[in-house]
């Protein structure tokens, strides 16, 4: 698979095999439109062995999820030439789902484990699955980084989420804490303020640095002006220092971690909770894989709230990647 340096829009998704189906398909069926955008872009010889859905099961928004995963199901079964499996696991286990994925991998896994064709829509998968997920596929069995799928959304000046009910450690990424050492805290900044206020006050720390997206995508100054909004009494504080950061470039993240990192030379303690776009996550993932010591924090919301249901999909973008990259 050939490396960009940016992110490509897609209008037809193409198969990465030329001599035959791809190997594995996987997505998400979520309570948002876009976690269909991109099977809706496959083109007619686009052909997968197998599929894998994730179902994140979210009660209050039940319909929604069942009726994207039946067209998920739709569409996969007229390209997966060897059957489709569906995962349903909790927002809040992650590694059940991650199991479930592990006792089928036997059935499911590449014919050649040194050329993998594997394609991962990240649209529909919530952040600490997408850690769990990755961990899984590019750590433990070594299969590289797969192509990754991302279908952006319109925002609105509304949360995303209310409310903290658990903050936690990502499983892996438990890193290396000295006591001897201060705590330097990098938030991802989003649309979710609650969450991240309260991994702040958590850890208290004596640096802060807060990432936003800028420049926008496409330009588009609503979203700088919406997350800011959003994150205003965090970003009033005295002690929080602000960087920019890319939306949707992984590799870009990472290059601005690594900044972050170098200058403050192993004096702090290092915890980084991501709140941002689900490619900047990935670029998180990718940082803490190179910097073991290196802590990532989630925090899980209460209830997520109708704004996601407004929100119409946008593009669906290749992600640049070093596809050679493995543990």
């Amino acid at each position: 698979m050939k490396t960009t340096e940016e992110p490509i829009e897609i209008e037809s998704l193409i198969k990465l095999n030329e001599y035959g189906p791809d190997d594995l398909f996987v997505c998400c069926a979520s309570f948002e439109d876009r976690c269909v955008s991109s099977t809706s872009r496959v083109g007619a010889d686009f052909r997968t062995r197998f599929a894998v859905i994730f179902l994140i099961e979210e009660p209050l928004y039940k319909k929604q999820v069942e009726t994207n995963l039946f067209r998920l199901q739709s569409e996969l079964g007229k390209r997966a030439t060897e059957g489709i499996f569906v995962i349903r696991c909790q927002r809040d286990d992650p590694i059940e789902g991650i199991a479930q994925l592990r006792n089928i991998w036997r059935q499911c896994k590449p014919r050649d484990s040194d050329e993998p064709f594997i394609t991962i829509d990240i649209s529909g998968f919530t952040k600490i699955y997408l850690f769990e997920l990755l961990h899984y596929l590019v750590v433990e069995l070594n299969l590289g980084v797969p192509r990754l799928l991302h279908t952006t959304q319109t925002y609105l000046p509304t949360k995303l989420t209310r409310g903290v009910q658990q903050i936690t450690t990502i499983h892996n990424f438990f890193g290396s804490i000295s006591y001897e050492k201060q705590t330097i805290l990098i938030l991802l900044l989003g649309f979710e303020p609650d969450r991240s206020l309260a991994v702040w006050k958590h850890f208290n720390p004596t640096r802060t640095i807060a990432l936003i997206t800028n420049p926008p995508r496409y330009g588009n100054l609503d979203y700088l002006k919406y997350a800011r909004e959003n994150n205003s009494y965090l970003l009033s504080q005295p002690s929080i220092e602000v960087r920019d950061v890319p939306p949707d470039s992984p590799y870009a993240v990472k290059s601005v971690l690594e900044a972050i990192h170098n200058d403050t030379r192993g004096l702090f303690n290092m915890v980084i909770s991501p709140f941002g776009t689900k490619p900047q996550v990935v670029g998180v993932f990718f940082f803490c894989l190179e910097h073991p010591k290196v802590q990532a924090v989630y925090s899980f919301p209460v209830k997520y709230t109708k704004s996601y249901l407004q929100r119409k999909p946008g593009h669906t973008l290749l992600l640049p990647l070093a596809p050679v990259m493995r543990s």
